[in-house]
């Protein structure tokens, strides 16, 4: 049967895989406020596995999708905490998906356990020179040829850049070149998304160590604030923007709220988010001065 919805997100489903079916499935069932773990425990049910304890999440751990994996994974480690380190270690040699790698090593930074940076180097390394292979030039490809080709480079784009913002959070920025490149050429407004995520994760770092690795996530993110035309990526700029230090923030709603390639109701978005933070900054400052 034909279907016009999923002809026209072909290329979007070559790339996000069972991330879709995952958020089908939380838009489908879960209520706005629904945590976010309750509805990955919503998700594992529905493929069969109980999440009340944590051998049950284990077994789920060892399941033939990612997607129950990387869930399991996080559920078990929101629920037993260090306990859980033995079970993201073993994730970490994951034979099949980057994806679930990449959530060991995130979750184990989160316990203080950077032993995952050594296997995101590798993964980014290898998907790096992935995406550097040039495409091929053959005339006897065919459209859909093509198209496959075009879409593994899109996906290991996308698992790039969720394996650069855990190396950052681990205290490596061998990502900012490949961020900050697909924050500008990205095909798809997820690439330019996630570049976003990896650039603000940077611009978190110490200036003088910046300034050492002669790297300038600020300016980079200013830029695109200035330059970006989708209201999406404008977004997840403004969004990104409020998690880091006041005048960090401030520098980049400044360029955002005055920019020319978004429609009024965004800079307004971006001008009223500017006057938020002045305000807490304001007051910030008044509540040091009165501890002194």
């Amino acid at each position: 049967m034909n279907n016009p919805i999923i002809n026209k997100n072909r290329s979007f489903l070559a790339i996000c895989g069972l991330y879709f079916l995952v958020f089908t499935f939380i838009n489908s069932t879960a209520q706005a406020w629904a945590p976010v773990s309750e509805v990955q425990k919503m998700f594992l049910k529905k493929y069969g596995y109980s999440t009340d304890t944590p051998e049950q999440l284990i077994e789920a751990t060892k399941s033939d999708s990612y997607a129950v994996r990387f869930m399991a994974l996080n559920l078990l480690t929101e629920l037993v905490g260090e306990k859980a380190i033995p079970v993201l270690k073993n994730a970490l040699i994951d034979p099949e998906e980057v994806r679930v790698r990449w959530t060991a090593a995130h979750l184990l930074g989160i316990l203080g356990d950077k032993s995952g940076l050594k296997q995101m180097r590798v993964d980014f390394e290898k998907l790096k020179a992935e995406l550097a292979l040039p495409f091929p030039d053959d005339p006897n490809m065919t459209p859909d040829d093509r198209e496959r080709t075009e879409n593994r480079r899109n996906i290991a784009l996308h698992d790039a850049l969720d394996v650069a913002k855990v190396l950052v959070e681990l205290g490596d920025r061998r990502g900012y070149e490949l961020a900050a490149k697909a924050a500008f050429e990205g095909m798809w407004e997820l690439h330019k998304a996630k570049a976003i995520y990896v650039l603000a994760e940077i611009a978190k770092t110490d200036k003088k160590i910046l300034q050492a690795e002669g790297i300038n996530p600020v300016s980079t993110l200013c830029t695109i604030a200035e330059t970006e035309k989708s209201p999406y990526v404008f977004d997840k700029i403004i969004y990104s923007a409020r998690k880091l230090d006041y005048d960090t923030a401030l520098h980049i709603l400044e360029r955002a709220k005055d920019s020319q390639n978004q429609l009024q109701e965004k800079r307004q978005e971006a001008q009223q988010i500017l006057n938020w933070i002045r305000a807490k900054k304001k007051a910030d400052d008044i509540k040091q001065k009165e501890s002194k």
